[in-house]
């Protein structure tokens, strides 16, 4: 199961939370373990309903088409799928005779509305990520308390299940080995442009799929340059690189050189990635995000750069930053065994390069631990192939 219930039912708890209802895909799919082909592929809306009181059955409202294919994975715990007319005139999926919608919830906030009544929730306090849905459920039930869900469901998502971690694992391998074909498509004169293309391609190939690259070149005393643009010995390329696999993402940085790296560029490079090793004890149970940053900070500036100015942490999961933020910002949090981070540590030495250092780190029961498999040290574009140097 994705779902962590144990935390889900405390948060509700917390917040006095009869049911949770989402209808986001990445939520659905979270509180449900399905990634119905409706919120994924057809752009239609399926949810689910997460009740705290286990004796009510949780459930997944679906357009009828999809509750006629086959579930993706293991499918839903959830022991009932029901659906809703997509269109008048369209029967139940996978039901071949009378094409009817006689009898189905005409639209999604009609199932949900007539299923919390059902199971007794018709006056209760119920959490939406959508809060238009919940005026609109509101609108037919009439007694229920609309409370938003979006950032409850995101501090839920923030301490991860065994299936999520290895869901992590599996996309931070994938990424690293992608962001290496990508690499080696540089040593060979390809441009960021080109390269971009293959990281995505390479993902795909081996069973991910490429959600960003943020790959940018960068000539030392010019500054950024286009991504088409011919590159040349001393120029860097910095990777900020996340693919996914069963919709779970990573995030992982590293540094290009092309051609052999100056002395200068070595340096600055080393000291943000054994900085960045010496200070990965921080990332236990209890410490505060703000006060790890500073850890790593000063530890790349005592290991050789003392120029390095600040790095950002936030989680990994379903979202590139799966902790809430609430209108927008980018806020701050206790660490907590559980919980899968990942460290931006990006640095421009105007006359030196630009650098960037990134890996997925998993706060185990045996302390932090690396999810994606790659050498961290710096990649030499050479004689059309890549080196480590360092």
């Amino acid at each position: 199961m994705l779902l962590n219930r144990t935390r889900a039912d405390a948060l509700m708890d917390r917040d006095g939370i009869a049911a949770i209802i989402a209808s986001s895909a990445v939520n659905t799919y979270y509180l449900s373990s399905w990634a119905t082909d409706a919120s994924w592929g057809f752009g239609d809306i399926a949810l689910a309903v997460l009740p705290r009181n286990h004796d009510l059955e949780a459930a997944v409202h679906t357009v009828e088409i999809d509750t006629g294919q086959p579930q993706q994975g293991s499918g839903t715990w959830m022991r009932i799928v029901r659906g809703y007319a997509r269109r008048s005139g369209i029967g139940a999926g996978g039901v071949q005779g009378v094409m009817t919608s006689q009898g189905l919830p005409q639209n999604h906030p009609e199932a949900i509305a007539a299923y919390l009544a059902e199971i007794g929730l018709a006056n209760s306090r119920i959490a939406f990520d959508d809060l238009g849905l919940g005026q609109s459920v509101k609108a037919k039930l009439g007694g229920i308390k609309v409370v938003p869900a979006r950032e409850l469901i995101r501090d839920i998502r923030m301490i991860k299940t065994a299936e999520e971690v290895s869901h992590l694992r599996a996309a931070g391998r994938k990424t690293s080995l992608a962001l290496e074909v990508s690499a080696e498509a540089l040593a060979a004169g390809a441009t960021c442009a080109e390269a971009e293309r293959t990281f995505h391609a390479a993902a795909s190939a081996i069973g991910g799929k490429g959600k960003f690259l943020l790959i940018t070149p960068y000539r030392p005393g010019t500054g950024r340059l286009e991504k088409n643009a011919a590159l040349l010995p001393g120029d860097c390329v910095t990777f900020d690189a996340t693919a996914e696999f069963a919709h779970y993402t990573s995030d992982i940085g590293r540094t290009a050189v092309i051609g052999e790296p100056s002395a200068d560029q070595l340096r600055c490079y080393n000291a943000i990635r054994n900085g960045w090793q010496a200070a990965l004890h921080e990332f236990r149970e209890g410490q505060h995000s703000t006060a790890v940053e500073k850890a790593v900070t000063t530890a790349i500036q005592l290991a050789g750069n003392p120029e390095f100015r600040g790095c950002s942490i936030h989680s990994v999961g379903l979202e590139h930053t799966d902790h809430p933020h609430p209108d927008g910002g980018l806020h701050h949090f206790d660490l907590a065994e559980g919980m899968v981070l990942s460290c931006d540590l990006p640095w421009i030495g105007p006359n030196i390069g630009k650098f960037h250092y990134e890996d997925l780190v998993w706060i185990g029961p045996n302390g932090p631990e690396l999810l994606n498999e790659t050498d961290p040290r710096l990649i030499s574009c050479i004689d059309g192939r890549t080196q480590r140097v360092g």
